[in-house]
C-alpha cells in the first residue's frame, strides 16, 4: 500500500507547486501530502490494536498545525509551540515498528515534542547571533535548526530507530506550518527525506546499514547547519574567524562523542560532516562575488585530517596473533568477515586424535549486539578452551571457561555499567561456562549443542564450528578453528531491550595444541 501512498505523495507534490503563489492552497496542498506520507511511513508496524491511534496521532500534530496556521497573529507567536504535546495521548501503548519494539513512553513521546520546540532554540540563538556578530536572523536560525535537528536526528534513530525520526519531523513541520515559516517547512520536509530514507532501506533487501546510521544524518545536517550559520553572519571580520572555527568545533564535539561510544559519534559523523559542508557549498548563495568565502575550504581541510581523525577515534582492538594463513586474514578482526564459517575446512586424521587446550596468544572470542544502526562490538580477552579428538580425529568433545570480569566492549564507561549488577554481575558470576552435550558432524562442521551458563543460568545454546589451520608452532602441532554461534541474553538473568538487542553474535578463531 504504501507504494500507491508514495506515488499519491509525489503527485500531490507537483500539484502543491503549481499553488505558490496562493498561501493557502498550497499550505492545505502541502498539509495533505505530509499526511500521505505519514501514513505511507505507518506501513511499518505490524498489526497492532495500537495503530490507528497512533496514526491519527500523528495525523492531528500535522492538522493541529493547520489550523493554529489560521489563527491570529498573536496566537500563532506561540500555540505552534505547543503541538507537539499531543503525542502524549499513546501514552502506553505498544508496537513493534520495522522490528523495532516500541513502548510508547514519555521519552518516545519527547521526539515530537522537541520537534515543535526547535524553532524556538533557534529563535533564541539568532536573537543573539544578530546582536554579536551581526548576523541574519533568519539565515542564522535555519543554519541553528540544521545543527539542532542532525542531534536529535541521531537521538531519535539510536532511541526509537526510524520511527523516532518521523516523530521528530512531525512536530517540527507542525510547528513551522503553525508559525507560516517556509524556511522551517522546507527543514521539515528535509527531515522527513531522511526519515524516508530510513524506512526504505530497512524494507529494502541488501540495504546499506552504513546510510542507516543516524551518526552519519547527525553529521551530515551539522557540516551543513554549521557552514550555512558562518554564511549568515554578515561583518567581515567576525565571518573570517567564525567561519573555520565554528563549524570544527561543532563538528569536533559531536565527532568526539564516539569516544564515549562508537555509536554516538566517530568517522560516520565526520564523513557526514564533510558531505553536510560540501553541500552547504553548492546550496548557498555567495554574499560577495569578488571575494571567495573562507568556509569554503572547511570540506578540503576535514578531508585532509581524515585518517588522523579515525586514528584518534578507532577503538581498541584485540592484540592477538593469528596463526592463519596470510591468504585467509583479511582482516585480525574475524567480526569484518561477513560469515567465518566461509573459510575452507581442512581434515583431521588419527594422529590428531587426543586432548588440546586452547593457546590464549593466538585465540579471540568476540561478539556483536545491537540493532543494524547502532552496532555494539567486544570480546571476551581471558578464557581457555578444552577439546577432545577421537582416534579418526573426530570432535567428542567441547569445553570452553571465559572470565566474566575480562568481557570488554573497548569502552571503559560502558564496559563498567556492562559488568554491574545492571548486566554481567561479574563480581557474583566470575565464571561463564560453556559445555558440550552433543556434536554432531555436519559435512566439513560441527553443530555442537551444549549448556551456556551465564549469570547464573544455564540454557541451551548452539555452537558452529569449523577446522581451517594445522600450523608447526615451535616444534609442535597447533589446530586452528573458527566459529560462531547467537546467545539470546535474556535466557541469562537480563531484561529485554531492543535498543541494547536482546540477540548477541559470537565468533571466534581459536589455536589449540595438544
Amino acid at each position: 500500500m504504501e507504494n500507491y501512498l508514495g506515488i499519491g505523495v509525489g503527485i500531490i507534490a507537483i500539484i502543491t507547486a503549481f499553488f505558490v503563489r496562493a498561501a493557502f492552497l498550497f499550505k492545505t496542498s502541502l498539509s495533505i501530502a505530509i499526511i500521505c506520507l505519514i501514513v505511507a511511513l505507518t506501513n511499518g508496524f505490524e498489526d497492532d490494536p495500537s495503530l490507528e491511534m497512533i496514526c491519527f496521532t500523528l495525523i492531528g500534530i500535522i492538522a493541529l498545525g493547520y489550523l493554529i496556521s489560521l489563527l491570529p497573529e498573536k496566537i500563532r507567536k506561540i500555540a505552534p509551540y505547543f503541538v507537539g504535546l499531543l503525542a502524549l495521548i499513546p501514552i502506553g501503548a505498544k508496537a513493534t515498528y520495522q522490528g523495532f519494539e516500541v513502548n510508547w513512553t514519555f521519552e518516545v513521546a519527547a521526539f515530537a515534542i522537541i520537534g515543535s520546540i526547535i524553532p524556538l532554540f533557534a529563535k533564541i540563538k539568532d536573537w543573539f547571533a544578530e546582536r554579536w556578530f551581526g548576523a541574519d536572523k533568519a539565515e542564522f536560525g535555519t543554519a541553528i535548526s540544521l545543527i539542532y535537528l542532525g542531534i536529535f536526528v541521531f537521538a531519535a534513530s539510536f532511541m526509537v530507530s526510524t520511527f523516532g525520526v518521523i516523530l521528530l519531523a512531525t512536530g517540527f513541520f507542525a510547528a513551522n506550518l503553525g508559525l507560516r515559516s517556509n524556511s522551517g517547512l522546507q527543514l521539515g520536509i528535509l527531515v522527513f527525506a531522511v526519515a524516508w530514507i530510513l524506512f526504505a532501506l530497512n524494507s529494502l533487501d541488501g540495504g546499506s546499514d552504513s546510510l542507516m546510521k543516524g551518526n552519519l544524518w547527525m553529521g551530515i545536517l551539522a557540516g551543513l547547519g554549521s557552514l550555512w550559520a558562518c554564511k549568515s553572519i554578515k561583518t567581515q571580520k567576525a565571518r573570517v574567524f567564525l567561519s573555520l572555527f565554528l563549524p570544527l568545533l561543532i563538528i569536533g564535539i559531536l565527532v568526539s562523542f564516539g569516544l564515549v561510544n562508537e555509536n554516538f559519534g566517530g568517522m560516520p559523523t565526520y564523513l557526514g560532516a564533510v558531505i553536510g559542508s560540501s553541500l552547504a557549498l553548492a546550496l548557498i548563495e555567495q554574499p560577495e562575488d569578488a571575494k571567495p568565502f573562507h568556509g569554503m575550504l572547511l570540506p578540503l581541510i576535514l578531508i585532509g585530517f581524515t585518517n588522523p581523525a579515525d586514528t584518534c577515534l578507532q577503538r581498541e582492538k584485540l592484540k592477538v596473533e593469528t596463526l592463519l594463513a596470510s591468504s585467509d586474514k583479511k582482516s585480525n578482526n574475524i567480526s569484518d568477515r561477513k560469515d567465518v564459517m566461509s573459510m575452507p575446512a581442512i581434515a583431521l586424521t588419527d594422529g590428531d586424535a587426543g586432548a588440546w587446550k586452547s593457546v590464549a596468544a593466538n585465540s579471540k572470542l568476540e561478539f556483536e549486539v545491537g540493532p543494524p544502526a547502532s552496532r555494539t562490538s567486544g570480546a571476551i580477552k581471558d578464557f581457555t578452551v578444552d577439546l577432545q579428538l577421537d582416534k579418526a580425529g573426530v570432535l567428542r568433545t567441547l569445553n570452553v571457561e571465559m572470565e566474566s570480569g575480562s568481557l570488554t566492549t573497548f569502552n571503559d564507561i560502558r564496559d563498567e555499567s556492562v559488568l554491574s549488577d545492571e548486566f554481567i554481575e561479574s563480581e557474583k558470576y566470575p565464571k561463564i561456562v560453556f559445555r558440550s552435550r552433543k556434536i554432531q558432524k555436519v559435512g566439513e562442521d560441527y553443530k555442537i549443542t551444549g549448556e551456556l551458563e551465564f549469570v547464573g543460568m544455564k540454557a541451551e545454546t548452539v555452537v558452529n564450528l569449523r577446522f581451517v589451520s594445522k600450523v608447526d608452532k615451535d616444534g609442535s602441532a597447533v589446530l586452528v578453528f573458527v566459529g560462531k554461534s547467537v546467545v539470546d541474553r535474556t535466557k541469562h538473568n537480563m531484561t529485554s531491550d531492543s535498543k541494547i538487542g536482546d540477540l548477541v553474535d559470537v565468533t571466534f578463531e581459536v589455536a589449540v595444541s595438544r
